[in-house]
């Protein structure tokens, strides 16, 4: 129970404003607030770009094969909130979530070590942030072989699902088996769509890399300023999914 409520003050704490204007970061509260949560952690900023911060803890170089975790900043809330309500948390998590989720595992030192976690900016119109994040990487001449997507979602709330796996594109085969298999411990209690809305595995995935959105479910219009119910026993699955995932696809 410590560790839900650990991950829920982790929640609250970046659950602050971040907005672009397309061209770069107009308000950077989270930002700032992300950077100080990494400061103790054995992440380093390895490239900064207008709508893009990226982050690694061993140096990328030429050929090496690497993973990213994309979890975009920007948000559309006049007022961002986090509020306990029991057996769920009501709050403007689009997508200050899966933020929360990818540091919590940055902080405990889960993720291998070829993760390149990205925080992009203007997902919720062009996704211009994860266009840098591609530039930013081929500069650094890395592999990327997966991306990874972070945001939340309405699928699978009325179905209790624990989270979801959406937009898959370029997943071979033999991956796709090996991901299911890892998922079966949790039975059945995840929910897939191949076709979901849009968002940054789009953009990956148009540019060679395989690439799959891993959410959680939420209930509630995802933009609204009352904001959504999150349930609390889902939130620290999602973040060992998310670990899980991001070490089978490293190897």
């Amino acid at each position: 129970m410590n560790a839900v409520c650990d991950f829920m003050e982790l929640l609250k704490a970046v659950t602050v404003d971040c907005k672009d204007n397309g061209e770069f970061f107009t308000v950077t509260d989270r930002l700032v607030v992300i950077e100080q949560l990494l400061a103790a952690t054995p992440y380093r900023l390895i490239a900064r770009r207008p709508l893009a911060l990226l982050f690694a803890k061993k140096e990328i170089g030429d050929g090496d094969k690497v993973i990213l975790i994309s979890s975009h900043v920007d948000c559309v809330y006049e007022k961002c909130f986090c509020t306990d309500e029991g057996e769920c948390v009501r709050g403007t998590f689009d997508n200050s979530f899966g933020n929360a989720a990818v540091l919590w595992n940055m902080i405990n030192d889960t993720l291998p070590d070829n993760v390149i976690v990205t925080f992009t900016g203007n997902e919720e119109k062009d996704s211009r942030g994860a266009l840098q994040v591609l530039e930013a990487v081929a500069g650094m001449n890395c592999f990327p072989a997966y991306a990874i997507v972070q945001d939340v979602t309405n699928v699978g709330w009325d179905s209790c699902a624990l989270f979801t796996i959406e937009n898959d594109a370029g997943i071979d085969i033999v991956t796709a088996y090996n991901l299911v298999s890892l998922l079966e411990c949790y039975g059945g209690r995840f929910a897939f769509m191949h076709n979901a809305e849009p968002d940054e595995s789009w953009e990956y995935a148009e540019n060679g890399i395989p690439s799959l959105s891993l959410c959680l479910p939420v209930c509630g219009e995802l933009h609204c300023e009352n904001g959504v119910l999150l349930r609390k026993e889902s939130a620290l699955v999602y973040c060992s999914v998310l670990a899980q995932m991001a070490t089978l696809l490293a190897k």
